[in-house]
């Protein structure tokens, strides 16, 4: 039994070290302990900011997908957990080349899960076109018919210069 507990120990501190290296950010549907993702990154309410091993949640103050990255950036989050993305955000997060994206799947699942998964290199790091655009089309065929008829839904801004 000694063993076990040093290798557990063990465990737990790698997971710690490597989790130090990386500010993650992951879309969450409430302010609470352990909380479910929210699917939908650019329209969360709240973000669970992991850094050093230290969760916070704090509430989302932009206002759609390519804001939200822009605010996360200058927290210095240069990883992400995501389930659904649109074009814009991840367009966005292309501009900010130290941000990773890990796909959270499309299942409901937990932070404490995810980080899991993600501490057990078990989520896809989204770091090429084919499967960023998997999760963009998913996201578009999901939410374009339905958000478009209420007026809400992608909004595109192309500012020149």
């Amino acid at each position: 039994m000694p063993c076990f507990m040093e290798k557990h120990w063990l465990s737990i501190q790698n997971f710690n070290l490597r989790r130090k290296k990386m500010k993650i950010a992951i879309p969450v549907k409430m302010n609470r302990e352990n909380p479910p993702l929210a699917p939908l990154f650019g329209k969360a309410k709240w973000f669970a900011i992991v850094d050093n091993g230290e969760i916070t949640i704090k509430e989302n103050p932009a206002n759609g997908g390519h804001e939200v990255v822009h605010w996360l950036a200058s927290l210095g989050v240069n990883a992400l957990i995501i389930q659904e993305m649109g074009r814009n955000p991840f367009d966005t997060v292309k501009q900010y080349e130290t941000i990773r994206v890990f796909h959270g799947g499309f299942e409901r699942i937990l932070l404490d899960e995810a980080l899991a998964k993600l501490e057990k290199h078990e989520l896809i790091e989204l770091n090429d076109e084919e499967s960023r655009d998997a999760i963009i089309n998913h996201h578009e065929k999901r939410h374009s018919s339905h958000d478009h008829e209420h007026g809400e839904g992608h909004h595109h801004h192309h500012h020149v210069g």
